[in-house]
Protein backbone atom coordinates (compact mmCIF):
# COMPACT_ATOMS: atom_id res chain seq x y z
CA UNK A 1 0.00 0.00 0.00
CA UNK A 2 3.40 2.26 0.60
CA UNK A 3 4.17 1.91 -2.67
CA UNK A 4 1.70 2.14 -4.78
CA UNK A 5 0.98 5.67 -2.54
CA UNK A 6 4.41 6.47 -3.31
CA UNK A 7 4.12 5.71 -6.88
CA UNK A 8 0.91 7.50 -7.42
CA UNK A 9 2.58 10.34 -5.66
CA UNK A 10 5.22 10.44 -7.87
CA UNK A 11 3.00 10.37 -10.99
CA UNK A 12 1.47 13.51 -9.42
CA UNK A 13 4.26 15.39 -9.25
CA UNK A 14 5.83 14.54 -12.44
CA UNK A 15 2.11 15.72 -14.14
CA UNK A 16 2.59 19.04 -12.05
CA UNK A 17 6.51 19.59 -12.90
CA UNK A 18 5.25 21.22 -16.64
CA UNK A 19 2.41 23.30 -15.21
CA UNK A 20 5.20 24.52 -12.71
CA UNK A 21 8.17 24.91 -14.93
CA UNK A 22 5.82 26.99 -17.11
CA UNK A 23 4.60 29.56 -14.63
CA UNK A 24 8.22 29.68 -13.19
CA UNK A 25 9.04 30.44 -16.60
CA UNK A 26 7.52 33.76 -17.56
CA UNK A 27 8.76 35.30 -19.60
CA UNK A 28 9.25 32.62 -22.50
CA UNK A 29 9.02 34.33 -25.51
CA UNK A 30 8.80 38.21 -26.49
CA UNK A 31 6.43 40.45 -25.04
CA UNK A 32 4.05 42.87 -26.96
CA UNK A 33 4.24 46.41 -25.59
CA UNK A 34 1.19 48.36 -27.49
CA UNK A 35 1.47 52.18 -27.68
CA UNK A 36 -2.12 53.27 -28.60
CA UNK A 37 -0.72 56.52 -30.59
CA UNK A 38 1.50 56.76 -34.11
CA UNK A 39 5.26 56.41 -33.61
CA UNK A 40 7.06 59.70 -32.90
CA UNK A 41 5.49 61.13 -29.98
CA UNK A 42 6.52 61.34 -26.80
CA UNK A 43 4.30 58.18 -25.44
CA UNK A 44 5.88 56.04 -28.18
CA UNK A 45 9.51 57.15 -27.29
CA UNK A 46 8.76 56.97 -23.13
CA UNK A 47 7.56 53.20 -24.23
CA UNK A 48 10.75 52.09 -25.86
CA UNK A 49 12.71 53.96 -23.30
CA UNK A 50 11.50 51.68 -20.21
CA UNK A 51 10.81 48.82 -22.50
CA UNK A 52 14.24 48.52 -23.92
CA UNK A 53 15.54 49.00 -19.90
CA UNK A 54 13.18 46.14 -18.93
CA UNK A 55 14.12 43.61 -21.21
CA UNK A 56 17.42 42.68 -19.32
CA UNK A 57 15.62 42.32 -15.90
CA UNK A 58 12.82 40.09 -18.08
CA UNK A 59 15.51 38.11 -20.32
CA UNK A 60 13.07 38.79 -23.13
CA UNK A 61 12.69 41.71 -25.79
CA UNK A 62 9.85 43.68 -25.88
CA UNK A 63 8.33 44.35 -29.25
CA UNK A 64 6.85 47.31 -29.41
CA UNK A 65 3.45 47.69 -31.61
CA UNK A 66 1.97 51.18 -32.43
CA UNK A 67 -1.99 50.99 -32.76
CA UNK A 68 -3.08 54.64 -33.14
CA UNK A 69 -7.07 55.89 -33.97
CA UNK A 70 -9.78 56.65 -31.91
CA UNK A 71 -7.79 58.71 -29.35
CA UNK A 72 -6.06 55.89 -28.12
CA UNK A 73 -9.06 53.50 -27.96
CA UNK A 74 -8.54 51.56 -30.60
CA UNK A 75 -4.74 50.27 -29.13
CA UNK A 76 -6.45 49.97 -25.81
CA UNK A 77 -9.11 48.17 -26.58
CA UNK A 78 -6.72 45.35 -27.96
CA UNK A 79 -5.26 45.19 -24.91
CA UNK A 80 -8.06 44.68 -23.15
CA UNK A 81 -9.36 42.37 -25.00
CA UNK A 82 -5.89 40.08 -24.94
CA UNK A 83 -4.79 37.38 -23.49
CA UNK A 84 -4.16 37.23 -19.54
CA UNK A 85 -0.81 35.51 -19.95
CA UNK A 86 1.44 39.14 -19.47
CA UNK A 87 2.38 39.20 -23.53
CA UNK A 88 0.49 41.90 -24.31
CA UNK A 89 0.82 45.37 -22.46
CA UNK A 90 0.05 48.60 -22.61
CA UNK A 91 1.40 52.10 -22.16
CA UNK A 92 -1.36 53.80 -20.20
CA UNK A 93 -2.21 57.06 -19.31
CA UNK A 94 -4.97 59.74 -17.94
CA UNK A 95 -6.70 59.86 -21.27
CA UNK A 96 -7.33 55.59 -21.15
CA UNK A 97 -9.15 56.08 -17.68
CA UNK A 98 -11.36 58.69 -18.22
CA UNK A 99 -12.09 58.08 -22.35
CA UNK A 100 -15.68 56.42 -21.19
CA UNK A 101 -16.81 59.65 -19.18
CA UNK A 102 -16.66 61.45 -22.62
CA UNK A 103 -17.29 59.02 -25.11
CA UNK A 104 -20.31 56.20 -24.81
CA UNK A 105 -18.92 54.22 -27.00
CA UNK A 106 -15.83 53.63 -25.40
CA UNK A 107 -15.39 49.87 -25.97
CA UNK A 108 -13.76 48.99 -22.49
CA UNK A 109 -14.31 49.64 -19.26
CA UNK A 110 -10.88 50.72 -17.59
CA UNK A 111 -11.22 49.94 -13.96
CA UNK A 112 -12.37 46.73 -14.67
CA UNK A 113 -10.79 45.11 -18.13
CA UNK A 114 -6.82 46.41 -17.05
CA UNK A 115 -5.09 45.28 -14.36
CA UNK A 116 -1.81 47.78 -13.08
CA UNK A 117 1.27 47.11 -13.41
CA UNK A 118 3.41 50.29 -12.52
CA UNK A 119 3.70 53.81 -13.15
CA UNK A 120 6.63 55.59 -15.41
CA UNK A 121 6.28 58.88 -13.82
CA UNK A 122 4.77 62.12 -14.79
CA UNK A 123 5.41 65.62 -16.52
CA UNK A 124 4.67 68.60 -17.33
CA UNK A 125 2.49 70.07 -20.07
CA UNK A 126 3.64 73.23 -22.25
CA UNK A 127 1.65 76.10 -22.96
CA UNK A 128 3.24 76.93 -26.37
CA UNK A 129 1.63 79.89 -28.70
CA UNK A 130 2.15 81.61 -31.75
CA UNK A 131 5.30 84.12 -32.59
CA UNK A 132 3.08 87.52 -32.44
CA UNK A 133 1.18 87.24 -28.96
CA UNK A 134 2.31 88.26 -25.55
CA UNK A 135 5.22 86.63 -24.71
CA UNK A 136 4.08 86.69 -20.71
CA UNK A 137 1.37 84.66 -19.14
CA UNK A 138 -0.40 87.79 -17.66
CA UNK A 139 -0.41 89.51 -21.07
CA UNK A 140 -1.82 86.22 -22.81
CA UNK A 141 -4.51 85.92 -20.41
CA UNK A 142 -5.27 89.63 -21.10
CA UNK A 143 -5.13 89.25 -24.72
CA UNK A 144 -7.60 86.32 -24.28
CA UNK A 145 -10.20 87.85 -22.43
CA UNK A 146 -9.65 90.95 -24.93
CA UNK A 147 -10.85 88.56 -27.53
CA UNK A 148 -13.18 86.16 -26.38
CA UNK A 149 -14.40 83.93 -29.45
CA UNK A 150 -11.81 85.23 -31.90
CA UNK A 151 -9.00 82.78 -30.41
CA UNK A 152 -8.42 79.61 -31.23
CA UNK A 153 -6.28 76.52 -29.81
CA UNK A 154 -5.37 73.17 -31.22
CA UNK A 155 -5.28 69.55 -29.71
CA UNK A 156 -3.68 66.52 -30.61
CA UNK A 157 -7.63 64.55 -30.48
CA UNK A 158 -10.96 65.76 -29.21
CA UNK A 159 -10.77 64.93 -25.30
CA UNK A 160 -7.50 64.06 -25.38
CA UNK A 161 -4.66 65.41 -22.55
CA UNK A 162 -3.71 67.99 -24.36
CA UNK A 163 -7.52 69.16 -25.04
CA UNK A 164 -8.35 68.88 -21.64
CA UNK A 165 -5.41 71.00 -19.59
CA UNK A 166 -6.39 73.87 -22.25
CA UNK A 167 -9.71 73.44 -21.29
CA UNK A 168 -8.68 73.67 -17.77
CA UNK A 169 -6.64 76.30 -18.14
CA UNK A 170 -9.25 78.44 -19.85
CA UNK A 171 -12.11 78.31 -17.43
CA UNK A 172 -9.64 79.26 -14.61
CA UNK A 173 -7.90 82.27 -17.00
CA UNK A 174 -11.75 83.21 -18.13
CA UNK A 175 -10.67 82.90 -22.04
CA UNK A 176 -13.57 81.75 -24.63
CA UNK A 177 -11.57 80.16 -27.56
CA UNK A 178 -12.40 77.68 -30.15
CA UNK A 179 -11.10 73.96 -30.44
CA UNK A 180 -9.62 72.35 -32.77
CA UNK A 181 -8.57 69.04 -32.56
CA UNK A 182 -6.16 67.10 -34.78
CA UNK A 183 -4.81 63.70 -35.79
CA UNK A 184 -2.22 63.93 -33.07
CA UNK A 185 0.49 66.23 -32.23
CA UNK A 186 2.55 66.47 -35.93
CA UNK A 187 -0.22 68.75 -37.79
CA UNK A 188 -1.22 70.84 -34.79
CA UNK A 189 2.95 71.86 -34.26
CA UNK A 190 2.71 72.76 -37.78
CA UNK A 191 -0.10 74.84 -38.00
CA UNK A 192 0.87 76.70 -34.22
CA UNK A 193 3.88 77.70 -36.15
CA UNK A 194 2.22 78.89 -39.37
CA UNK A 195 0.15 81.28 -37.23
CA UNK A 196 -2.96 79.24 -38.13
CA UNK A 197 -3.99 78.65 -34.64
CA UNK A 198 -3.15 80.53 -31.53
CA UNK A 199 -2.15 78.25 -29.08
CA UNK A 200 -1.48 74.75 -27.67
CA UNK A 201 -0.60 72.57 -24.45
CA UNK A 202 1.75 69.59 -25.28
CA UNK A 203 4.59 67.31 -23.62
CA UNK A 204 7.54 69.52 -23.16
CA UNK A 205 10.08 67.38 -25.41
CA UNK A 206 7.36 68.01 -28.46
CA UNK A 207 7.75 71.50 -28.24
CA UNK A 208 11.33 72.02 -27.34
CA UNK A 209 13.14 72.04 -30.56
CA UNK A 210 10.56 75.05 -32.03
CA UNK A 211 10.99 76.89 -29.05
CA UNK A 212 14.76 76.63 -29.16
CA UNK A 213 14.59 77.89 -32.90
CA UNK A 214 12.10 80.90 -31.88
CA UNK A 215 9.25 78.95 -33.95
CA UNK A 216 6.99 79.18 -31.58
CA UNK A 217 6.89 80.77 -27.68
CA UNK A 218 6.44 78.72 -24.41
CA UNK A 219 4.90 80.95 -21.99
CA UNK A 220 4.70 78.28 -18.91
CA UNK A 221 4.59 74.63 -17.55
CA UNK A 222 1.50 72.94 -16.35
CA UNK A 223 3.26 71.14 -13.40
CA UNK A 224 3.47 72.70 -9.71
CA UNK A 225 6.94 72.90 -9.83
CA UNK A 226 9.45 73.78 -12.85
CA UNK A 227 10.50 71.37 -15.81
CA UNK A 228 13.84 70.04 -14.85
CA UNK A 229 14.91 70.88 -18.89
CA UNK A 230 14.00 74.37 -18.68
CA UNK A 231 14.12 75.96 -15.05
CA UNK A 232 13.63 79.58 -16.41
CA UNK A 233 9.72 79.07 -17.52
CA UNK A 234 7.53 79.47 -14.64
CA UNK A 235 4.51 77.71 -14.02
CA UNK A 236 1.17 78.55 -15.04
CA UNK A 237 0.55 78.81 -11.35
CA UNK A 238 3.01 81.04 -10.10
CA UNK A 239 2.78 82.83 -13.27
CA UNK A 240 -0.59 83.57 -13.60
CA UNK A 241 -2.86 81.24 -12.10
CA UNK A 242 -2.93 80.35 -8.45
CA UNK A 243 -2.97 76.52 -7.20
CA UNK A 244 -3.39 75.21 -10.82
CA UNK A 245 -1.71 72.33 -11.92
CA UNK A 246 -2.49 69.35 -14.49
CA UNK A 247 0.57 67.15 -15.00
CA UNK A 248 0.19 64.03 -17.93
CA UNK A 249 1.22 60.65 -16.64
CA UNK A 250 2.47 57.42 -18.07
CA UNK A 251 2.29 53.75 -16.65
CA UNK A 252 1.77 50.16 -18.14
CA UNK A 253 -1.22 48.19 -17.69
CA UNK A 254 -2.42 44.56 -18.94
CA UNK A 255 -5.36 42.42 -19.36
CA UNK A 256 -7.04 42.30 -15.60
CA UNK A 257 -6.73 38.79 -15.80
CA UNK A 258 -2.70 38.75 -15.82
CA UNK A 259 -2.08 36.02 -12.81
CA UNK A 260 -0.71 38.16 -9.79
CA UNK A 261 2.99 36.72 -10.83
CA UNK A 262 3.13 37.82 -13.66
CA UNK A 263 1.72 41.10 -12.68
CA UNK A 264 4.75 41.19 -9.85
CA UNK A 265 7.64 40.12 -12.47
CA UNK A 266 6.51 42.87 -14.56
CA UNK A 267 6.15 45.39 -12.43
CA UNK A 268 10.03 44.00 -10.86
CA UNK A 269 11.55 44.88 -14.27
CA UNK A 270 9.77 47.86 -14.27
CA UNK A 271 11.26 49.01 -10.45
CA UNK A 272 14.88 47.85 -11.52
CA UNK A 273 14.61 49.98 -14.91
CA UNK A 274 13.39 53.26 -13.53
CA UNK A 275 16.09 53.48 -10.96
CA UNK A 276 18.87 53.35 -13.87
CA UNK A 277 20.24 57.17 -14.00
CA UNK A 278 20.83 57.10 -17.59
CA UNK A 279 16.99 55.62 -18.58
CA UNK A 280 15.89 58.49 -15.73
CA UNK A 281 17.92 61.06 -17.81
CA UNK A 282 16.09 59.50 -21.04
CA UNK A 283 13.12 59.85 -19.65
CA UNK A 284 13.55 63.02 -18.22
CA UNK A 285 14.10 64.62 -21.79
CA UNK A 286 10.75 62.73 -23.12
CA UNK A 287 9.61 65.02 -20.54
CA UNK A 288 8.82 62.22 -18.03
CA UNK A 289 9.58 62.90 -14.47
CA UNK A 290 10.93 59.10 -13.38
CA UNK A 291 8.17 58.58 -10.55
CA UNK A 292 7.40 54.34 -10.64
CA UNK A 293 4.91 53.12 -8.26
CA UNK A 294 3.99 49.79 -7.75
CA UNK A 295 0.70 48.06 -8.87
CA UNK A 296 -1.48 48.92 -6.00
CA UNK A 297 -0.13 52.70 -5.19
CA UNK A 298 -0.31 52.94 -9.32
CA UNK A 299 -3.90 52.16 -9.10
CA UNK A 300 -4.95 54.13 -5.92
CA UNK A 301 -2.95 57.54 -7.89
CA UNK A 302 -5.05 56.34 -11.08
CA UNK A 303 -8.73 56.96 -8.87
CA UNK A 304 -7.19 59.73 -7.51
CA UNK A 305 -6.26 61.25 -10.83
CA UNK A 306 -9.11 59.90 -12.94
CA UNK A 307 -11.35 61.77 -10.51
CA UNK A 308 -9.44 65.27 -10.67
CA UNK A 309 -9.78 64.73 -14.65
CA UNK A 310 -13.85 63.95 -14.27
CA UNK A 311 -14.22 67.05 -12.74
CA UNK A 312 -12.43 68.75 -15.44
CA UNK A 313 -14.35 67.11 -18.26
CA UNK A 314 -17.43 68.10 -16.45
CA UNK A 315 -16.57 71.84 -16.20
CA UNK A 316 -16.09 71.87 -19.76
CA UNK A 317 -18.99 70.61 -20.59
CA UNK A 318 -17.66 67.28 -22.69
CA UNK A 319 -19.46 64.52 -20.27
CA UNK A 320 -21.33 62.23 -22.26
CA UNK A 321 -24.98 61.11 -20.31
Amino acid sequence: MTTRRMVLAAAAAALAAPAVQAQAAYPSRPIRFVVPWAPGGATGNIARIIGDAMVPFLGQPLVYDFRAGAGGAIGSDNVAKSAGDGYSILIAGAGTFYRPVIERDTPFDPFKDFGFIGRIGDGPFALVTRNGLPTDLVGFIAHGKANAGRMNYGSSGQGSTSHLTAEAFNTAAGIQATHIPYRGSAGVTADLIAGRIDYYFDAFSSVQENVAAGRIQILGVTSSQRATQAPEVPTIGEAALSGFSVAPWWGIVGPASVPAAVTAKLAEAMKQAAAIPTVVAQLGAQGCRAAFLEPAPFADFVRSEDAKWTRIIEGAGLRVA
